[in-house]
């Protein structure tokens, strides 16, 4: 499957999928747990990238190659589309519960966490920036 047939197909399924090697591939539903530590990241880093000219996006595609992956967060650092469905300018990756190689995007930083991690952490990817 192409990319193109992809988000064609995705825009029809009631759940989430991702387009890995090709093939869809079932995301799993949230748990509590895993939207409560995903709320906790993203209440961390709204107020530290306030004024730095980043911005917090979760439920954001994210393009590796021919693959579409929907990482828990994104900070971006590209100009604001209201409608895009991408960021523009991803700087770092958080992913909650899922490990997965991002090395192939350059110059992005890059956080794997699991439930029961200190969401605090995630204040280490902002020191990559300031302005």
């Amino acid at each position: 499957m192409t990319v193109d047939e992809f988000l064609a197909w995705e825009s029809h399924q009631p759940d989430r999928y991702e387009l890995i090697g090709g093939q869809p591939v079932s995301v799993e539903p949230s748990t509590q747990a895993h939207s409560l530590l995903i709320t906790d990241i993203v209440s961390l880093l709204r107020p530290a990238v306030r004024g730095i000219g980043l911005r917090v996006l979760i439920n954001v595609r994210v393009t590796l190659g021919d693959d579409i992956r929907y990482p828990a967060v994104v900070i971006d650092d590209g100009p604001f589309v209201a409608d895009a469905t991408r960021p523009s300018k991803p700087v770092a990756i958080i992913d909650v519960d899922r490990r997965r190689d991002w090395s192939d995007l350059p110059d992005i930083r890059y956080l794997s966490m699991k439930i029961g991690d200190d969401a605090d952490q995630v204040l280490t990817l902002l020191q990559m920036r300031t302005k």
